[in-house]
């Protein structure tokens, strides 16, 4: 499990993962980690799952603030 967050925004985190089972924790640990920009500009989070066993977790203004949204 690779966990990287990008240098450009505090409110984005970008996720890797080898096995399928690592998907649920990795995804967690990166929304505690995006929740504090997301509470400080009033958005909510959304995930997205950009290939293979990597996802994007970044605060969205098109999020309601206190929800989660996962795309594909």
């Amino acid at each position: 499990m690779e966990k990287q967050t990008e240098g450009r925004s505090a409110g984005m985190v970008e996720v890797r993962v080898q096995e399928a089972g690592q998907v649920r924790e990795a995804l967690a640990g990166a929304v505690l980690e995006v929740r504090e920009a997301a509470d400080r500009y009033s958005t909510g989070i959304m995930i997205t799952d950009v290939g293979e066993g990597c996802y994007v977790v970044r605060a969205h203004p098109a999020v309601p603030h206190g929800l989660i949204r996962e795309t594909t």
